[in-house]
């Protein structure tokens, strides 16, 4: 694709090596990655368990209470969080413990530090 930047660009463009090599730059491992924690947090129903879990570890039967749903849909949520990386799992005797990774805190701890000035409703 031939693109055409503006002249007001241009300059800050060429110092970086040229708009191919901007392109070229790019993380897309992270972005991807990001990508999937993005997904993940954005069901309501997940975003409470990740709230819940910042606060107190759960069994799956605390979870799903709180959360309103069938232990089967319970699971597919934490398999989501677990997948991107924003909770973990402990087996204790005959339940399974969870809580929250180093990352899943700290996302809880940003979105309770940087909330939007306005709610888009």
């Amino acid at each position: 694709m031939n693109v055409e930047i503006p002249a007001e660009l241009k300059k800050e463009v060429e110092k970086k090596g040229g708009w191919e090599k901007i392109k070229e730059s790019l993380p897309e491992e992270d972005i991807k990655m990001i990508a999937k924690v993005m997904k993940a947090l954005t069901d309501e129903k997940r975003l409470r368990i990740l709230y819940a879990l910042y606060r107190q570890k759960m069994c799956v039967c605390m979870i799903a209470d709180l959360v309103k749903c069938s232990y089967s849909k319970c699971s597919y949520h934490i398999a989501k969080l677990k997948d991107a990386g924003l909770i973990k799992a402990v087996k204790k005797g005959n339940y399974i413990i969870y809580s929250l990774t180093k990352f899943g805190r700290s996302i809880v701890r940003h979105f309770n530090k940087y909330k939007p000035e306005e709610v888009i409703k």
